[in-house]
């Protein structure tokens, strides 16, 4: 599990860290650019099932048996049962604040939580337990890039966790993805 843990921390360095700086050049006093769109921290850290949701933004997914977790994207994990695909129906809802990442080892479930890394034990649906909890332990994930390389607002983590971008006229921006 330990090498699971490493090689994924070193993926997501990589993709979140690819040319994302300041660039020494003085920036342009007004140019088209991209604002962070932010997503306010609510409550701790907890893993709560709830009644099934909507899915509004849904993301990866992961096939267990006849459970299939998707998720919504920032918002947690939706659990479908899908004994019959052609009916697959929807038995309820983790709410994880900044989850975008999931995957399983037995009866337990790897999400983030934002930057946090949570291990849940799901041996029980409707009673998800977390087992681990590890605050900042995705430091190098700190935000989804830019949609496209040019300069950007820079991100203030004050702010939230930054879950999309707005394309804006910005004055004097002292970031670029390249």
């Amino acid at each position: 599990m330990k090498a699971f843990i490493n090689c994924l921390c070193i993926l997501l360095s990589v993709c979140c860290l690819a040319g994302c700086e300041p660039d020494g050049n003085p920036p342009p006093l007004e140019v088209s650019g991209y604002m962070p769109l932010y997503l306010q921290k609510e409550g701790n850290d907890t893993v709560r099932f709830t009644e099934p949701q909507p899915t509004v933004n849904g993301g990866k997914i992961y096939l267990k048996g006849n459970i299939l977790y998707q998720i919504e994207q920032y918002k947690g994990i939706h659990i479908i049962n899908v004994t019959d695909p052609e009916i697959a129906e929807k038995i309820g809802f983790y709410e994880i604040f900044g989850c975008n990442q999931i995957t399983m080892e037995g009866k337990y479930m790897y999400v983030n939580s934002a930057r946090d890394f949570l291990v849940i034990d799901v041996s029980d649906l409707s009673l998800p337990r977390l087992v681990n909890y590890y605050p900042d332990y995705f430091e190098a994930f700190s935000f989804p890039p830019p949609p496209a390389s040019g300069y950007f607002e820079c991100v203030d983590p004050s702010k939230g966790i930054v879950t999309g971008w707005k394309k804006v006229t910005l004055k004097s921006p002292e970031c670029r993805y390249f």
